[in-house]
């Protein structure tokens, strides 16, 4: 059965807003968004998907991955491109597992490295953190409006990401 947008459990913070990285993979034209520490206790559980998004949640309900497939060069340009102006900090859960979702439309800036996935158009949005380069926006009823990744940096073969999650585990 799908679902068109995934609902959300917005709660007070619990820990430091986490990293958070895109890594466009040059050689598969695919995005990869890291979100947080990979541990024992953080781990694919579930998941979320359209044709070309894949969201995956731990066993508590925090995103911890999207893979974005639709190549950059099919997003589409929005200028002027600004990004949300006030984000917080927030403990966000996942409520709805192993369901498909509304396909979102990609908005990106001239030099392709911020993305908005846009899943629908609101007036008014809260935005929070997932990571300190991935902001989640939602509508007044906790449901996903979009998702922001800054800072998307170009990788071939896995070799940032790697370098990623290996200064993640040292600190």
């Amino acid at each position: 059965m799908a679902i068109t947008l995934p609902k959300l459990r917005i709660s007070t913070p619990t820990e430091p807003i986490l990293p958070g990285r895109g890594f466009y993979q040059l050689e598969e034209d695919s995005l990869y968004v890291q979100v947080g520490f990979f541990s024992g206790t953080r781990h694919f559980f579930s998941f979320l998907e359209s044709s070309h998004v894949r969201f995956e949640i731990d066993s508590h309900g925090h995103l911890i991955f999207i893979e974005y497939s639709l190549p950059r060069r099919q997003w589409r340009v929005a200028e002027p491109f600004s990004h949300p102006q006030v984000v917080e900090p927030a403990d966000i859960r996942w409520l709805d597992f192993r369901e498909q979702i509304t396909e979102p439309t990609p908005l990106t800036n001239t030099l392709r490295t911020d993305l908005l996935l846009q899943f629908q158009e609101c007036e008014q949005t809260w935005n929070y953190y997932l990571g300190d380069s991935v902001v989640l926006q939602v509508d007044n009823r906790d449901n996903l409006a979009g998702i922001w990744i800054s800072g998307i940096i170009d990788d071939l073969a896995g070799q940032e990401i790697s370098f990623f999650r290996k200064k993640l585990r040292n600190l």
